[in-house]
C-alpha cells in the first residue's frame, strides 16, 4: 500500500468522533420462491456492482470462479488472500485476536475458518537502523519474521505468497530504494543479489512446511524497482530493459525453486487510461518472465469497478496473462482508537469513484465487488484478491503508551529509526489503516470477513478413495429431488432438494428450507463393502440454529453409530462423522436426518465414505467388537492422514466449539506417542506429511501408513 503519492506519511493528529457505529449484518432468508430466482455468479456474467449500504443479497448468493486458469486449489477457487505482515509485531504489542464470541483464538485459524486460503507477507532485506539496530517499524518484516508467519500458516493449512520489496523499507510508486547493503552495486551485481536473496529466502520459508504457490517479485513497481527508476531513463526502452532484468533475476530464482510456482509482478494506478496496456506491452517487448499481472485497487483512488475489470481483461486477453488484485480495502468506521491519523479518516477522503457505506456492510459490499470484478475477466484469467492488512489493529488507546510499543516492536506504520533510510519516516507513528481492518478494535472478526467464504470455485476434484457415488450432489448440476446415488425423503413442505445454493464445493448441495416446522427429512445412500474393515462417513453441514441433524450408519440394516447435533449459523460448516465395522458383502447404509423449526434452513455437501484396514482382530459374525484402527495422525478418523487432520487438531486445541474430535481421534492425535495431546502433535503430523524424520517419545506409535 502507498500513501506518499497523496499526502506522504501523516503526522499524529486527532479527529472528531462522529459517533458512527458500524452496522451489524442481518441475514434474511427469503421464501422458497424468491430463493429459486437467486443465481450464483458465473464467469460469463458479471454481477451488477453493489454500491449500496444495504445488505445486497440473500445468504445463498455466492461468487463462483468457473474454469479458473489457476489450478492451485483443487476446487478451482481463486486466491482468497490476506496480507497480515504486521501480525507478529501486533501480538508482541499486546493485541489479542479473538473468535466471534470474543474468546482468544489464533488469527491464522480464524482466517482459515472464514475462507481465507493464502497469506501474503511483505519481505524487506534489513529493516533496522545501521547503528542502533532499532526496527524501522511497519511490522518489522524481515526474513525471520516471514519465516515465523510461514510456520503458522503451515500449522493451519494456509498457503503463503511472499512479497519481495527488494528494499529495507516500504517500496511503492514513490519509493523504490535499494537495500543499504546493495548501495553502489552495478546492474549485474544487483541482479545477482536479487537472485540470491530470493532463492535463499524461499528455501528458508519452504523449510517450515508451508506451500508457496505464488511469489511476488517487487511491490507496486509502477516506476521501477530496487533503485533502478524508469524516470531516470525518461521511461525509455533502455530503462524498461534494465528494470525487466531485475524482474527476471527474481523470477529465475522462483523458477529454480519450483517450476510450478507462479511469478507475479505488481503495479498500481489502474484508473489512468492506457497505463496497464502500456506496462504489459513494455514487459512483453523486454521479455519479462512472469505469469500474473497484479494490481493494487483502493476504491478511494483507483477508479470504478467496471474500469478495473476492463483493464485487467485487456491485459489478460492481449498478453495471455493471469491477473489479480494484490491489495484492496475499505473502511468500516471513522473512529480512531490509537490516536494516530488514518489514511482515510472521513467522508471527504472516500473519493468520487464508488459510494459504499462507511460500515461493516459497506466493507463487505466492496470486497464482494472486487472479487466479482476479477471473476468477470474472460477465460478464467482472473485468479484472486488479497485484502491488505485486515488485522492491523490499534495496540491501545493512549498515545504515549502506544508510541512506546510502536517504537519497541515495530507495530506502527514507521518508527523514528526509519528516518535513517526513508526521510518520510519523520512522520513515524501507529496504524494508519485500523479503520479498514476486518476485525474490530478488540480483535473480534467483523461480519465482512465472512465474504471470503462466499467465494469459491466449481471444480470437483476426483477422490479415488471416496466410495460414494455423487458425493457432492453435483451430477445433475441443478435442481432435483432425485440426485443420482441418493434417496431423498422430504417433509420440508416441498423444499428439501438439491440446488445451487449454500455450496461447500462443486456446484450443488442438498438444501432445506421451510416456513413451517418439519421433522425427519432424510437422505440416504448405500455401499456394498468390498473388504473387511472400517467405513467412515463424513458430511459437511451448515445452517441456522433452528436446524438439527442426525447422522446414522448401519450395517445390514442394524444401526451401529449415530451422531446428533445442531447447526450454528449460515456458512459455519461443521464436519460430522460416523463409522462402522463391516465385512465383505455387507450393506453399509448411510442416512442423514434433518429436523427444523419454522424458517430454518441449511445445506449438506462434500460427503465422503472412506475405507480403512482393520486392526489385528478381523470382523467376524460373532459378537466381538473390532478394535478401532489406530492410524497415527488421523484426527478426523477418515482413514487418511492429511493437512485436514492438522487443521482439526489445531481447532480442537484452540477450544473451537464448532468442531468435535472423537475418542479414537484423540488417540490418533497423540502422534508423538507421549500420552498427551498438544501443539507438538500438530507439528509432528506436519513433519510426517513432509517426510521428515521424527524423534519419538515414550511408547513408539504405530508406523505411519496414511495415504497422502
Amino acid at each position: 500500500m502507498w500513501y506518499s503519492k497523496h499526502s506522504g506519511f501523516m503526522p499524529q493528529k486527532k479527529h472528531r468522533n462522529r459517533g458512527m457505529k458500524h452496522m451489524r449484518f442481518i441475514r434474511h432468508r427469503l421464501t422458497a420462491a424468491v430463493l429459486g430466482c437467486a443465481a450464483a455468479v458465473s464467469c460469463n456474467g458479471m454481477l451488477p456492482f453493489t454500491q449500496t449500504g444495504e445488505f445486497s443479497a440473500d445468504a445463498a448468493a455466492q461468487i463462483i470462479f468457473s474454469n479458473n486458469a489457476c489450478t492451485v486449489f483443487e476446487d478451482g477457487s481463486p486466491f482468497k488472500g490476506a496480507d497480515i505482515s504486521s501480525v507478529i509485531s501486533l501480538e508482541q504489542s499486546g493485541v489479542v485476536f479473538r473468535d466471534a464470541q470474543g474468546n482468544p483464538k489464533d488469527i491464522f485459524a480464524t482466517l482459515k475458518e472464514y475462507g481465507v486460503n493464502t497469506i501474503r507477507v511483505r519481505i524487506w532485506n534489513d529493516p533496522t537502523h545501521s547503528q542502533s539496530g532499532a526496527t524501522y517499524g511497519g511490522g518489522a518484516c524481515d526474513v525471520e519474521r516471514a519465516v515465523e508467519i510461514a510456520a503458522r500458516c503451515a500449522a493451519v493449512g494456509l498457503k503463503l505468497m511472499p512479497d519481495f520489496h527488494y528494499s529495507d523499507f516500504w517500496a511503492d510508486p514513490a519509493k523504490q530504494k535499494a537495500p543499504k547493503a546493495w548501495e553502489g552495486y552495478s546492474h549485474a551485481q544487483k541482479q545477482q543479489a536479487i537472485y540470491d536473496f530470493t532463492a535463499d529466502t524461499l528455501a528458508r520459508l519452504e523449510a517450515t512446511g508451508v506451500e508457496i504457490p505464488m511469489v511476488q517479485v517487487g511491490n507496486e513497481t509502477t516506476g521501477g524497482m530496487c533503485g533502478t527508476l524508469l524516470s531516470d531513463y525518461d521511461w525509455s526502452a533502455e530503462g524498461w530493459q534494465l528494470v525487466t532484468d531485475l524482474y527476471n533475476a527474481g523470477a529465475s530464482a522462483v523458477r529454480n525453486f519450483n517450476a510450478d510456482t507462479l511469478v507475479a509482478l505488481h503495479f498500481t494506478n489502474p484508473e489512468k487510461a492506457g497505463n496497464y496496456e502500456y506496462y504489459a506491452k513494455m514487459l512483453s517487448q523486454c521479455h519479462a518472465d512472469y505469469d500474473v499481472f497484479a494490481t493494487s485497487y483502493y476504491p478511494y483512488w483507483h477508479g470504478t469497478m467496471e474500469n478495473l475489470s476492463s483493464v485487467l481483461n485487456t491485459v489478460a486477453q492481449s498478453y495471455d496473462k493471469m491477473v489479480m488484485v494484490a491489495e484492496t480495502s475499505w473502511i468500516y468506521t471513522t473512529e480512531n482508537p490509537d490516536q494516530f491519523a488514518n489514511t482515510i479518516s472521513g467522508d471527504g477522503d472516500l473519493g468520487e469513484y464508488v459510494s459504499y457505506a462507511v460500515s461493516t456492510q459497506g466493507q463487505a459490499d466492496c470486497l464482494r465487488d472486487v472479487f466479482t470484478a476479477v471473476q468477470s475477466v474472460e477465460n478464467g484469467k482472473g485468479i484472486g484478491v488479497f485484502y491488505w492488512e485486515p488485522a492491523w489493529l490499534p495496540v491501545g488507546t493512549e498515545y504515549n503508551s502506544n508510541l512506546q510499543k510502536w517504537e519497541q516492536y515495530g507495530s506502527g506504520w514507521a518508527s523514528q529509526a526509519s528516518q535513517e533510510y526513508d526521510p518520510d519516516g519523520k512522520y513515524y507513528g501507529g496504524s494508519a489503516v485500523d479503520n479498514q481492518a476486518l476485525f474490530d478494535a478488540d480483535g473480534v472478526p467483523l461480519e465482512s470477513l465472512s465474504v471470503f467464504n462466499e467465494v469459491r470455485g466449481d471444480r470437483v476434484a476426483e477422490d479415488p478413495h471416496n466410495l460414494l457415488v455423487n458425493p457432492g450432489f453435483d451430477r445433475q448440476n441443478g435442481w432435483t429431488d432425485a440426485p443420482e446415488g441418493w434417496e431423498l425423503h422430504g417433509t420440508a413442505d416441498g423444499h428439501f432438494d438439491v440446488r445451487q445454493e449454500d455450496v461447500k464445493n462443486g456446484s450443488c448441495a442438498l438444501h432445506w428450507y421451510a416456513d413451517t416446522p418439519f421433522r425427519d427429512s432424510s437422505v440416504q445412500t448405500q455401499h456394498q463393502a468390498q473388504q473387511n474393515g472400517r467405513y467412515t462417513f463424513t458430511v459437511q453441514l451448515q445452517g441456522d440454529a433452528l436446524s438439527s441433524y442426525t447422522v446414522e450408519i448401519a450395517v445390514n440394516n442394524t444401526v451401529t453409530d449415530t451422531v446428533s447435533g445442531s447447526l450454528t449459523g449460515w456458512n459455519n460448516w461443521q464436519s460430522v462423522s460416523a463409522a462402522a465395522d463391516a465385512r465383505e458383502g455387507d450393506t453399509v447404509t448411510i442416512r442423514l436426518i434433518i429436523n427444523g423449526e419454522a424458517g430454518s434452513y441449511g445445506s449438506a455437501d462434500a460427503c465422503t465414505l472412506y475405507y480403512s484396514q482393520p486392526a489385528e482382530t478381523t470382523v467376524t459374525t460373532e459378537e466381538t467388537h473390532t478394535p478401532p484402527l489406530h492410524l497415527n495422525g488421523d484426527v478426523n478418523c477418515d482413514g487418511l492422514v492429511k493437512i485436514d487432520d492438522v487443521i482439526l487438531l489445531n481447532r480442537f486445541l484452540a477450544e473451537d466449539n464448532s468442531i468435535a474430535v472423537s475418542h479414537q481421534g484423540l488417540i490418533n492425535a497423540d502422534s508423538d506417542g507421549d500420552g498427551d495431546v498438544k501443539g507438538n502433535d500438530a507439528t509432528h503430523i506436519l513433519r510426517m506429511l513432509a517426510g521428515l524424520k521424527q524423534e519419538k517419545k515414550g511408547k513408539s506409535p504405530e508406523e505411519f501408513v496414511g495415504i497422502l
